[in-house]
């Protein structure tokens, strides 16, 4: 695991970062503080933009390099079918992981809790928002796991810190369109990361123990 730390140290120290920069605000502001500066500081630009950035968190997403795994193995290239099942075992952790956590903590989210409150609440047209399952934030999930799955198993380090950037903006837009708390957001990237380390660093102990 250290290995792994050690040669992709810049993308870990910017996750790292992040991390911090988000527990410190956790700590010197509340809840209520922090998702209504960021849900007032609203336009209609930052409106489609969010709306557009909070779609690259969905599941489906992960199809695109399962499909393009696919076609190169089908062309003979070497590595491939690895890459191709670690994607699919990702993939599946990131949901029992998500849906297990919504499920067992089943925490209100903002429109639940300050639906009825009287503040005045920026909602974006025509978006659905949710009531439950707050804890964590499955778009932000899906975000950071996709920066780390590239950097690791695709070994592409632009798209890593390319994602690693998006999941970001994932991150920020779920507070923005108030579907999520910031501590879900937290919690979202440190388990996107987790899962796809924890894939990685078991595999590579399979090939050394078959090996």
């Amino acid at each position: 695991m250290l290995k792994i730390l050690r040669n992709h140290r810049l993308f870990f120290i910017l996750f790292f970062l992040w991390l911090i920069i988000l527990a410190c605000l956790l700590i010197a502001f509340s809840p209520t503080e922090m998702i209504f500066w960021v849900n007032q500081h609203n336009n209609p630009f930052l409106d489609t933009f969010f709306q557009l950035i909070t779609l690259l968190g969905e599941d489906g997403l992960w199809l695109i390099p399962l499909v393009v795994f696919l076609y190169q193995y089908f062309k003979e290239k070497k590595d491939i079918k690895n890459k191709a099942i670690m994607l699919i075992i990702i993939w599946i952790t990131k949901g029992i992981v998500s849906i297990g956590l919504k499920n067992l903590f089943n925490l209100p989210r903002p429109m639940e809790v300050y639906g009825h409150s009287g503040r005045a609440i920026h909602l974006v047209q025509g978006l659905e928002i949710h009531h439950w399952q707050s804890f964590p934030s499955g778009h932000t999930f899906t975000g950071f796991a996709f920066a780390c799955f590239y950097l690791l198993v695709a070994r592409n380090n632009a798209l890593g810190f390319l994602w690693l950037f998006l999941g970001m903006l994932i991150g920020y837009s779920r507070v923005y369109l108030f579907q999520h708390f910031p501590r879900d957001v937290f919690a979202g990237s440190i388990l996107g990361v987790a899962v796809v380390l924890g894939v990685v660093f078991m595999w590579r102990e399979r090939d050394v123990h078959t090996t």
